[in-house]
């Protein structure tokens, strides 16, 4: 109120600090009336000199001042406070009278920093954001019931069943012709039984960690992961669920067996590699993965950075790709590793968080900014899905569009639920994938079997045969032929490049021809992987559904069959 009072009323009301200080020296106990003026002791004095009263006069005199002034000031002791906090008011009064007036822009600043005062105030009085739609939107209440209990085990049963597709099937084909040596793709039981998997990856300082921390309610605690604005996340972290906090090095997560493969990038990885147990019900249907965030210029890693983030893009069920609203230019580690992403378009999500901090008329542009970015090195013609939110517990900056940002947070919301909800599709889809690999694999090597047998004379060298054969197969017309194969893409298959490597470790002549491996009670392992691909996997995720009682998140609206996300309204068109 003194800061917004006018400096002339300043003066009206209490004088400049100097007459303050000469002509009211520090009062003493004893307050005078308002009616009178006087101190009692002056009123003593007075009636000492003029009236000569005589002392029980002067006592009753006394009484009645204490008595007016009783109703109107507080105790003796509170008076002298409130006369010191009025003091220091007239001191400060006095050297705002001192002070020359400024300038417009002093002014103006001095209102903008008093509006920013103001805001963070608003905001510090409203408190954190509610969670509650958090736990609406991806179930917890539903974590642990009968029907949860149920809906489990008829999931492990279907993973059963789908393990031994795989080892009857696939693990024959990838053993003959070694397919472990040209992919980091496995079809394993960490693949097979794991829990969903979303992993955040982004530029350093993005907001990866924040955003997990915000969904796990692990913010300014023990348990959250770090973050700042400096680069804080230089490790794979992988937040796993857990009966009480619990903390593993990278030597003992990789002893388990849902990671045990990892063991092949070697000490510099595991040093770079933790997990983190937490008792959150969100852990118990999704393994979180959170990555070092991607820096140009970085110091060389003493592990293979770029096939650890493959290992884990491979097996993630959905990609978060966070950008900071400042920092949304692409540079040549972050191209590569979108590069990586290419085939997985349908499973990634851009997140651009900290959008409060754009101001409501740039966050468009800055949203088709990003766009503009990304678009071209993705594999997919169609934009890619950008929720712009502000994913923390802090309330929303004043003045921003806090209903869109919470719109596009329920959005990213619904992704998530879904992969928890289609755990037993998306592991079934993840095997076909796998499968087809490993088929056309296998046909290749065939393919350069029958060019080898083909060019090879009696009397030629193996070697220098091979050799011409796999440095340039198109001048062979191997993958022009295997693409007219029936079932076989030419964009399904890998570069070329990729195969001349391959056969410098596994020489061409040591594989068998496919017509070589069927025997007459086994069969051939051709047929049986044909027939899993065709039949048996798509029979299996039909098994599923009949079976089971989870809902669906696929309403009926006004223009047919169409997905509605969980937690939003209906909306007819």
């Amino acid at each position: 109120a003194l800061e917004q009072m006018p400096e002339s009323a300043l003066h009206e009301h209490w004088p400049p600090f100097e007459q303050v200080a000469e002509t009211n020296p520090k009062p003493r106990p004893q307050e005078a009336s308002e009616e009178g003026g006087t101190t009692g002791h002056e009123a003593e004095e007075e009636s000492e000199e003029e009236v000569g009263a005589t002392e029980e006069e002067e006592e009753e005199e006394e009484a009645e001042s204490g008595e007016e002034t009783e109703g109107e000031h507080a105790p003796e002791e509170e008076e002298e406070e409130e006369e010191e906090e009025e003091n220091s008011d007239e001191a400060d009064a006095g050297l705002e009278a001192e002070e020359p007036e400024g300038s417009e822009e002093e002014g103006g600043s001095s209102e903008g920093d008093k509006s920013q005062e103001q805001e963070e105030e608003e905001e510090a009085r409203a408190g954190p954001r509610s969670r509650k739609h958090i736990a609406d939107v991806l179930g917890f209440r539903d974590i642990g019931s009968d029907d949860d209990k149920e809906e489990d085990a008829l999931i492990q049963e279907i993973l059963q069943e789908l393990k031994k597709l795989s080892v009857n099937a696939i693990q024959p084909m990838e053993k003959l012709y070694k397919f472990k040596d040209i992919s980091t793709r496995v079809l394993g039981d960490a693949e097979i039984f794991n829990k969903p998997m979303a992993l955040f990856l982004g530029p350093w300082s993005a907001g990866k960690s924040s955003v997990i921390n915000y969904l796990l309610g692990t913010e300014h605690t023990k348990a959250g992961l770090k973050t700042g604005p400096q680069p804080t996340d230089i490790d794979f972290t992988i937040v796993h669920y857990a009966d009480k906090l619990q903390r593993a090095s990278g030597t003992e997560m990789a002893a388990h067996w849902a990671f045990s493969s990892v063991n092949k990038f070697g000490q510099g990885f595991l040093d770079h590699f933790r997990g983190i147990g937490l008792p959150h019900p969100l852990l118990q249907k999704v393994t979180i993965v959170d990555t070092p965030g991607i820096l140009d210029k970085r110091k060389v890693e003493n592990y293979p950075f770029n096939d650890a983030f493959q290992w884990f893009i491979d097996r993630a069920d959905a990609i978060y790709v966070v950008f900071d609203p400042s920092k949304l230019e692409i540079g040549e580690e972050m191209a590569t590793l979108l590069d990586q992403l290419k085939g997985r378009e349908a499973q990634t999500r851009f997140l651009l968080n900290k959008a409060d901090f754009v101001q409501p008329h740039d966050i468009m542009r800055v949203t088709g900014q990003l766009l503009w970015n990304v678009s071209p090195l993705l594999g997919s013609s169609e934009a890619p899905v950008i929720h712009t939110v502000s994913m923390t517990s802090r309330p929303y900056h004043a003045g921003t569009p806090a209903e869109f940002f919470h719109e596009q947070e329920l959005a990213l919301l619904d992704h998530l639920r879904e992969i928890m909800d289609e755990r037993v599709e998306n592991t079934i889809a993840y095997a076909r994938r796998h499968a087809v690999r490993v088929r056309n694999h296998a046909k290749l090597v065939d393919c350069y079997l029958s060019t080898f047998y083909k060019q090879k004379g009696i009397f030629g060298s193996k070697k220098k045969v091979a050799e011409a054969i796999t440095k340039e197969p198109n001048k062979y017309n191997i993958f022009e032929g295997l693409s007219r194969l029936n079932n076989v893409s030419r964009y399904d298959l890998p570069d070329p490049q990729v195969y001349y490597k391959f056969f410098k470790l596994n020489p061409v002549y040591e594989f068998k021809p496919l017509i070589d491996t069927c025997t007459y009670f086994k069969g051939c392992p051709l047929d049986k992987l044909d027939i899993a691909i065709a039949y048996d996997l798509p029979q299996l995720l039909g098994k599923y559904n009949d079976k089971t009682k989870l809902k669906k998140d696929h309403e009926k609206s006004a223009t047919g069959q169409v997905p509605v996300p969980m937690g939003a309204e209906e909306r007819r068109s």
